[in-house]
């Protein structure tokens, strides 16, 4: 049998434990478990948590429901809210990293040029590109993924992403 079929019948099993199955249900769920020896346990398990419980029980409202479903929906559009907005923050690091690489190799080539205007030796003009502007850029750019964590961590919000 599925595993889909089992999580059905342990359902109707849940509901007449509950005292909420149709009578078909009630004649379905006590021949299949005359038969599985799973929904035995199940079975088993569920009275004995019953049982444990002692009867206890509480009556939710339609005030009550209607407050969960609302913060169900809103922690929905929270959630929805943040998988944009990483989409965002992985899109414009993939702009920045671009930026940097192109920007890298331009300046590189600007370089020389530079190079022979002034009078530079090409190393001279590489170690300088190296560390006033491709070093930089990329921790800026290993840095700039990382802002919205911080950004949460520094607001009291968690984990952003």
């Amino acid at each position: 049998m599925s595993s889909e079929r089992h999580e059905q019948l342990e359902q109707m099993i849940d509901r007449s434990l509950a005292g909420a199955g149709t009578p078909e249900e009630e004649l379905l769920v006590e021949e299949h478990v005359d038969a599985c020896e799973a929904c035995q346990e199940y079975l088993s398990a569920s009275r004995r948590a019953i049982a444990g419980l002692n009867g206890f029980s509480f009556e939710a409202g339609p005030a009550l429901n209607a407050k969960v479903a609302a913060a169900i929906r809103l922690r929905a559009r929270e959630l929805e809210g943040r998988r944009a907005n990483a989409r965002r923050w992985a899109g414009m690091s993939v702009v920045a990293l671009v930026l940097t690489l192109v920007g890298s190799v331009v300046d590189l080539r600007v370089g020389h040029m530079a190079a022979g205007l002034f009078d530079l030796r090409p190393m001279e003009v590489r170690q300088g590109l190296l560390a006033l502007w491709i070093v930089p850029s990329f921790g800026l750019l290993l840095l700039f993924p990382m802002l919205p964590l911080l950004a949460a961590k520094r607001y009291g919000k968690g984990r952003m992403l």
